[in-house]
């Protein structure tokens, strides 16, 4: 049984953890829900959405993992095309930074386990979980499904790094 490229993948995805949390440290509280246009994301709800889709994606979809987090949120992180909840910048439409904070860190880790248990072999396999219908063509496997929450989270970490530093 070999991991070499599982441990790649875990590398990257604790690489990913450590500098999404380290940008959200660079997060001013005036800034949390700064707009760059009226219905797009801010950096609270982009933390949220990470935490989210962490979960969903890679704990319930990829390893059959009940979500950790994902219940609590239904669909208030999830984007307008997946039926998702209209985007605000009302801080009562939301919890607490630091609550998605932690659960962030939660998800993630409760991903990182599974990722961390499973041997290469399986990386081709079918996601264990019940993906969406309409989304079994993307995420398509084991494998692919890390992948794309590597992608996913640095993606939206550099939108959360780039509007933290558009305030000065």
């Amino acid at each position: 049984m070999s991991q070499e490229a599982v441990l790649g993948f875990h590398q990257l995805l604790e690489m990913c953890k450590k500098s999404t949390l380290r940008n959200c440290e660079g997060v001013k509280p005036e800034d949390r829900f700064r707009q760059l246009k009226e219905g797009k994301a801010h950096p609270l709800w982009l933390l949220g959405h990470l935490a989210n889709t962490i979960d969903v994606v890679g704990n319930l979809w990829t390893y059959n993992q009940p979500p950790v987090v994902a219940k609590k949120y239904k669909f208030k992180f999830a984007p307008d095309f997946a039926g998702g909840d209209p985007i605000t910048a009302e801080p009562d439409n939301y919890p607490p930074w630091e609550e998605l904070l932690e659960d962030y860190s939660t998800a993630f880790d409760s991903f990182l386990e599974k990722v961390k248990q499973t041997q290469d072999q399986e990386l081709p396999e079918d996601p264990r979980g019940p993906v969406r219908e309409d989304k079994k063509d993307f995420f398509n496997s084991i494998g692919k499904n890390i992948q794309v929450m590597i992608l996913h989270d640095t993606h939206h970490s550099g939108q959360v790094s780039m509007i933290s530093k558009l305030s000065g």
